[in-house]
């Protein structure tokens, strides 16, 4: 659950970012599930004066570098927004292993920080784009009833109004074609659930990371101590932890206006970097399709040729697709 009504964090840096001049980086303690965290608000200066905003939230073994992803929506007119949760990119502390969760929805304390300060700051409207596991994150905090009455009454006080979710290439099913995944859930949970405290040891770099990062001959200049070419270690209770938030979401219906963008094919398994190239290399696209229509019964889709599982590091075609369809759809929403 989120934050509750009366905890307090503690801003205890506020400086430039390490993207540069036109970045601001804050960075809030407060008291995770066993010691305490820190989570990193990150927030491009310009349009100051505007109330709407994006908030990016980033997916595994991830964290916010997309300099470019900010200046795009800046010339929209909105202000941007990115969070490093806790034990992620400019989160990570020794105190706790990098991407570890007791649960899911411990992030919701990191959003709730985070919308906090951007209603401070005068924000009033916020459209939240999440990536993978970032979108299953933000999905299970939009999914949360807000039943007492106080608390929503709170809510509505001290943060901005959600008015819409674009989510990119969101982790809301596991990995497998939709046939598959009905036989392999389940003995996956069982397996993750009686042995949470093993790992998959990540080894060798993927070609996903081959595909983006600049040191294979891709695009990307990102830090790979935060954003390990192999990844980080696969916790099984992680991994446990989104069945169950994937599991509990397929029972809620979200009504707020949704954008699903994803790639047009999944290229898991192949064994080129060119091949790779080609889709999402990370999940299928079926099983998130399917997934987000049982969940989001105000849907739209955009689906982009050749888009990579993060579609804003795909090559320029695809990428220009990616942002065009985000835009034409929040002008659409600026419409209705």
């Amino acid at each position: 659950m989120s934050a509750p009504i009366g905890q307090h964090w503690k801003l205890i840096n506020d400086c430039e970012d390490l993207l540069g001049a036109d970045f601001r980086a804050r960075t809030f303690a407060f008291a995770g599930p066993k010691t305490q965290v820190h989570t990193t608000l990150i927030n491009h200066l310009g349009n100051p004066s505007a109330t709407k905003a994006i908030l990016y939230v980033h997916g595994y073994t991830d964290y916010f570098f997309q300099a470019g992803l900010a200046e795009h929506f800046i010339q929209l007119g909105y202000r941007f927004y990115a969070i490093d949760l806790q034990g992620y990119g400019r989160s990570i502390r020794p105190s706790t292993p990098p991407n570890w969760c007791e649960s899911l929805e411990q992030y919701g304390q990191d959003l709730d920080i985070a919308l906090a300060t951007m209603k401070a700051d005068g924000v009033d409207d916020v459209v939240i784009l999440g990536h993978s596991t970032g979108g299953l994150v933000v999905s299970t905090y939009l999914a949360q009833p807000y039943a007492l009455p106080e608390r929503e009454s709170y809510y509505q006080k001290a943060f901005p109004t959600i008015s819409g979710l674009i989510l990119n290439s969101p982790f809301l099913a596991l990995p497998f074609p939709p046939a598959v995944l009905k036989r392999v859930s389940w003995p996956i949970r069982i397996l993750v659930s009686l042995l949470p405290f093993s790992y998959l040891r990540a080894k060798k770099f993927t070609l996903y990371a081959k595909t983006i990062h600049c040191a294979f001959g891709g695009e990307w200049d990102y830090r790979l101590d935060w954003k390990p070419a192999q990844g980080f270690d696969l916790s099984f209770h992680w991994l446990r932890e989104i069945i169950i938030a994937q599991r509990n979401l397929s029972n809620q219906r979200i009504t707020i206006p949704t954008l699903l963008c994803r790639s047009d094919s999944s290229t898991i398994g192949k064994k080129t970097v060119q091949e790779t190239q080609q889709g999402d290399a990370v999940l299928d696209i079926d099983s998130m399709q399917a997934a987000a229509d049982k969940t989001f019964s105000n849907l739209s889709n955009a689906v982009i040729p050749q888009g990579f599982h993060d579609l804003y590091l795909s090559q320029p075609p695809a990428r220009t697709a990616y942002l065009s369809a985000m835009t034409s759809w929040l002008e659409t929403q600026d419409n209705t």
